[in-house]
């Protein structure tokens, strides 16, 4: 009998003792009968593979240890491959295998550390994998894989920028008219989702204790009365209203996404995060940054008009009546050639970390494609070598 097994047999006598005894309580009950659950799930998932690597299967007339798992243990081919995966992580990762055998992490838990190992650098998680264990051991596997996640960001931060231009670049949306209401349909790019989705939670939260609404309902709701403010108030023509969202970044990369001709731009920096969304790369956090409201400006103190619209290195967002006479200047339309969507970004044309003065002469009135596009191929945030 190997020490898997002689932990099994302790899980299962302890979870037995536990529920013949009078003076144990139902959590108690609970708690031995997790553990052998779990410590069972791991005892199966070794069997499942060495069926597998011997072929035991054949010999019970199945043509595939999925096959014979779907008759004989009445288990999908979906769970069958899963456990089988949780093996060869038991065997790559040891303290993972302790802890699955014992009962002390759950099969759910093992899945994540094998997403880790196909989708993270190996070396990295082996490097973590004693603390990744730790936080099994006490949280549920969602907090592992959130821990994971984070990991993979930081490892492969050139990733999350190859996301936001592919999700960009299959965007859609389509309202049709039904007999009884609209269908919606579509994909957004994650800036975009991000600011529908802050709007739906700050507008459909309960009004009140006794709301009995769905969350779905609420959101209906809730996008019904900012529609109707809207139109009340007049539809936004005039591209003077900048995005307000929240980005969470520490100051390493902030400075990446400020000053990415620096030394230090190249030094690995953990991600930004888009609050609602998750990890965004450098590019996509430029391009919120470029044009959000991040400190307030005070434009009480002008003098003449050539202050109002050249305030030099003083600010780096454009002042209001800076984007107003960009307005005027421009007659309302996008600054590309033979693009005439209407103005939705003031952009500075020298990049204002690259020494460009917020001055009416080095700004330009952008659509939101083009103001996209423009952080998409910006050559100069992009990693050396």
């Amino acid at each position: 009998m190997s020490s898997g097994d002689d932990e099994l047999v302790g899980a299962l006598r302890t979870a037995a003792q536990t529920v013949r005894s009078v003076t144990s309580s139902v959590a108690e009950e609970l708690r031995a009968l997790s553990a052998a659950r779990d410590a069972a799930e791991a005892a199966m998932a070794e069997r499942l593979a060495e069926l597998e690597q011997t072929q035991g299967y054949v010999a019970e007339d199945a043509s595939s240890v999925s096959t014979w798992a779907r008759c004989e243990l009445r288990q999908d081919a979906r769970r069958t491959r899963q456990l089988i995966r949780a093996a060869g992580t038991m065997r790559e990762l040891s303290e993972v295998g302790q802890a699955a055998r014992a009962g002390r992490i759950s099969i759910d838990h093992v899945a994540r550390f094998s997403f880790a190992m196909a989708h993270v650098d190996q070396v990295e998680v082996r490097r973590w994998e004693s603390h990744l264990v730790a936080v099994a051991l006490l949280h549920p596997p969602s907090r592992v894989q959130s821990l994971v996640d984070r990991l993979r960001a930081i490892l492969h931060a050139e990733e999350l920028d190859e996301a936001w231009i592919a999700g960009a670049d299959k965007a859609h949306l389509t309202l049709n008219a039904l007999q009884d209401g609209w269908h919606v349909t579509g994909f957004l790019p994650i800036d975009v989702g991000a600011k529908l989705k802050a709007v739906l939670d700050a507008v459909s939260v309960p009004r009140e204790a006794g709301d009995r609404r769905s969350a779905s309902e609420r959101r209906i709701d809730g996008l019904d009365q900012l529609l109707t403010r809207v139109l009340a108030e007049g539809l936004p023509t005039d591209g003077t209203v900048r995005p307000q969202i929240h980005v969470i970044v520490d100051a390493g990369t902030l400075q990446q996404a400020l000053a990415p001709h620096t030394e230090s731009a190249f030094e690995p920096v953990e991600p930004a995060v888009l609050h609602g969304f998750g990890h965004i790369g450098p590019n996509l956090l430029a391009h919120l940054t470029c044009g959000a409201d991040l400190i307030p400006v005070l434009v009480d103190h002008v003098g003449p008009n050539r202050t109002v619209l050249d305030v030099g290195r003083r600010h780096r967002d454009a002042t209001a009546k800076q984007r107003h006479a960009v307005w005027v200047q421009q007659e309302g339309r996008c600054d590309t050639d033979h693009c005439h969507h209407s103005i939705d970004h003031v952009h500075h044309r020298q990049r204002w970390s690259d020494g460009g003065p917020t001055d009416l002469a080095n700004l330009v009135g952008l659509c939101t494609a083009c103001h996209r596009h423009t952080h998409r191929h910006d050559t100069t945030l992009a990693r050396a070598g």
